[in-house]
């Protein structure tokens, strides 16, 4: 006769054994589902294939979803993601509320509001900085999901945009240049700080900042920023056009920047784009695409 502790032993295993089956299943489930294309995976189920978005712009790392997909309805409320690109697992996030006071680490999807329009899933990535003020590496920069986007012709370069130099003409006056690329091969719209004026492009970017990240110190612009009108609307007049595969140079000057000491410092520019403002409808315009998102560098200064 079998003995209590036999029959709960036998029980476990079965336990054991229902529970790997249940995951193999799930796993199995994932596979059959995924294409060699990106991907991405939620709560044992695929919710992004290949099939399902126009294309990726990998300077924002924005999807651009097609019309049978919508953000609120497909993938704010996910939770926890994984990306695939060729069925290969690349890494994993989760989703998590803008309106939230803490932010994880690594790869996010915010929601609750999305910056951008239902069209759109934005795929970020926090900290940006270590403690000394360098970039911590990107897991969603990863030359897997390149090939896998390029094989569908899904990849978009989009734009670039680096810190070429600091001017101090005084101690308060700034002058930063920026080189902004177009790396794909046809033309973007952006915002020109030289149309909008300065107080209306820094509605968009918190603009330069001075950072001493051993001290802790930063030191910023006073600009008095100037608001859409209304709030949630965007002007064609705001924006110019940069052609495929070219540069331009662009200067912002500022007039009342806080005095900074004598020094070793890490220039930061965020470089804006437009965002939910800009309907499905509107992104492809007579001579080019509108660029959305933003692009964020930084620059090793001194200051003397």
């Amino acid at each position: 006769m079998k003995t209590i502790a036999t029959k709960c032993t036998s029980l476990f295993f079965l336990l054991l054994l229902f529970v790997a089956a249940g995951c193999n299943k799930d796993e199995n489930d994932i596979n059959e589902n995924l294409t060699d294309g990106f991907c991405i995976t939620s709560n044992g189920e695929v919710v992004l294939t290949h099939n399902d978005f126009e294309y990726y712009d990998y300077s924002t790392h924005l999807i651009y979803l097609n019309d049978n997909k919508s953000f609120v309805e497909d993938f704010e409320n996910l939770g926890e993601f994984t990306v695939f690109a060729k069925e290969e697992e690349i890494y994993s996030g989760e989703t998590w509320p803008g309106y939230s006071s803490s932010m994880p680490i690594g790869p996010i999807i915010s929601t609750h509001p999305s910056f951008y329009g239902d069209n759109i899933v934005s795929i970020g990535f926090m900290l940006y900085l270590d403690s000394l003020g360098n970039f911590l590496p990107d897991p969603r920069e990863d030359e897997r999901i390149v090939e896998a986007l390029k094989e569908y012709d899904q990849f978009h370069a989009g734009l670039s945009c680096e810190i070429t130099s600091v001017e101090y003409v005084s101690s308060t006056n700034v002058t930063v240049k920026l080189l902004l690329k177009n790396n794909d091969d046809f033309n973007y719209y952006y915002i020109d700080p030289e149309k909008t004026g300065i107080g209306l492009f820094h509605y968009f970017t918190n603009g330069l900042y001075i950072r001493n990240f051993s001290t802790y110190e930063m030191y910023e612009h006073k600009i008095e920023t100037v608001s859409a009108d209304p709030w949630n609307s965007w002007d064609i007049d705001w924006l110019s056009v940069i052609g495929g595969n070219q540069s331009k140079e662009i200067t912002i000057t500022y007039s009342n920047f806080e005095a900074v000491p004598p020094g070793q410092y890490k220039a930061t520019f965020e470089f804006p784009g437009l965002g939910f403002q800009v309907s499905k409808a509107a992104i492809n315009q007579a001579n080019g695409q509108i660029w959305l998102g933003s692009l964020r560098m930084q620059k090793e200064i001194t200051i003397e």
